[in-house]
């Protein structure tokens, strides 16, 4: 498209905010145990409260900075989007606070409340990115949206060795380093783009209808991208120890060789929505992963790379195209507060996968108290591609809709 090159450098600001906004996140899972409760003398339920409380806390903030956003920009204030781009820098420069506040913390409350100074800002800034990238894009908007998937996977696949690295020396240093990365992306977010949402009126306009199944549908695959995450982090980690026998560092190996592909793909995942449409891509990962998914519990250990590298390939293809999806139902009635909603689905999807993992662990036992692996992996592999078939009745049928009209 034409204004594809004037777009570019901005959308590469987007991309590298949003690089920047997930590295620190990720810096401080490796060394929970020592920043919780080694040093401020915490329990492990506290410790796994620190994680979630960033979650619940942006949970809480999101649909707040939506609809003052969505107010905002009603009320002529921000017809440009200069005032988006301002608050992600303000919100992000917040959040390097949080840090070096989390690391002056002299006790517990004090660390728990800087904490959730950090969800209530990363998560808004994360949701005004997408929002920016989604402006970005034009009509290309898979590729920009990628592009931002992309940047945001990296980010957690660089977190988490980093964070590790970090520890090593000294877990302290992971507040300090992580409020520096904060602040380079607020400066960043400055380069932004400040175009608004195209206010085009397609011939067949979108309502959004909290009582139509097909507008709960952009929400269950945030819920359902985050959740899966969640449960193969906690989960399938687990699985790996106890049946296999794998120590840390094969267990990281088989993780990345998931997440990698995951980043490095979500963009070719982005351009192919662009040329074949959203459907078709989202379809074919959805279900793809969810059978492979569904035989993690049976699958041969030397076979286990092949189907880590391959689910991160589906992941991708399911994700990018899913952004583009909530795009599509923003620009027809739904509106960019869309964005937010997405991110608060999946908040609540990365919560709840370690949660039911759990439960699912501790009662599908055999007779002898183990669990029953591969029961597990299939019951929510099982529940992945009945997403897939729903979203083939549902998704199907509004996605022939839009195109003939």
């Amino acid at each position: 498209m034409s204004d594809t090159p004037r777009t570019s450098p901005r959308l590469g600001a987007v991309a590298a905010a949003t690089f920047l906004t997930l590295v620190p996140v990720t810096l401080l899972v490796p060394a929970l145990t020592e920043l919780v409760v080694d040093r401020h003398g915490g329990t492990r339920f506290q410790a796994h409260l620190f994680v979630a409380l960033n979650q619940l806390a942006g949970v809480i903030a999101v649909p707040f900075a939506m609809t003052w956003m969505r107010r905002r920009r009603e009320a002529g204030h921000d017809a440009t989007g200069t005032e988006t781009r301002r608050w992600i820098a303000i919100l992000l420069a917040l959040d390097a606070l949080a840090f070096l506040g989390m690391g002056a913390a002299d006790s517990l409350a004090a660390l728990f409340a800087w904490r959730a100074v950090d969800g209530l800002t990363h998560l808004p800034a994360l949701s005004f990115l997408m929002i920016a990238a989604n402006r970005a894009g034009g009509e290309r908007r898979g590729a920009s949206l990628g592009i931002v998937a992309t940047a945001l996977m990296i980010g957690v696949g660089v977190g988490l060795p980093a964070g590790g690295a970090l520890a090593n020396r000294d877990p302290h240093l992971v507040y300090p380093v992580g409020a520096a990365l904060l602040g380079l992306a607020a400066v960043t977010a400055l380069g932004t783009p400040t175009a608004a949402l195209r206010n085009d009126r397609p011939r067949s306009r979108y309502v959004w209808d909290r009582r139509r199944l097909a507008s709960w549908m952009p929400l269950a695959y945030g819920f359902a991208d985050r959740f899966l995450i969640g449960v193969f982090s906690s989960t399938f980690t687990i699985f790996l120890t106890e049946v296999h026998g794998l120590d840390p560092a094969k267990r990281g190996m088989l993780m990345s060789l998931f997440l990698f592909p995951f980043a490095l793909l979500c963009w070719p995942a982005g351009r192919a929505a662009d040329r074949f449409g959203w459907f078709g891509p989202i379809l074919l990962g959805n279900i793809g992963f969810g059978l492979l998914y569904a035989a993690y519990g049976v699958i041969p250990l030397g076979w286990l790379p092949v189907a880590m590298v391959v689910s991160g390939a589906l992941s991708a293809l399911m994700f990018s195209p899913s952004l583009v999806l909530v795009s599509e139902f923003a620009r027809r009635g739904a509106g960019e507060g869309l964005f937010g909603v997405f991110q608060v689905a999946g908040s609540f999807g990365f919560l709840a996968g370690p949660i039911i993992g759990g439960l699912l662990v501790e009662t599908l036992r055999t007779a002898e108290g183990a669990p029953r692996w591969a029961t597990i992996f299939s019951s929510v592999g099982i529940a992945l591609v009945a997403l897939g078939l729903v979203s083939w009745r549902v998704l199907g049928r509004l996605h022939r809709e839009w195109e003939t009209r």
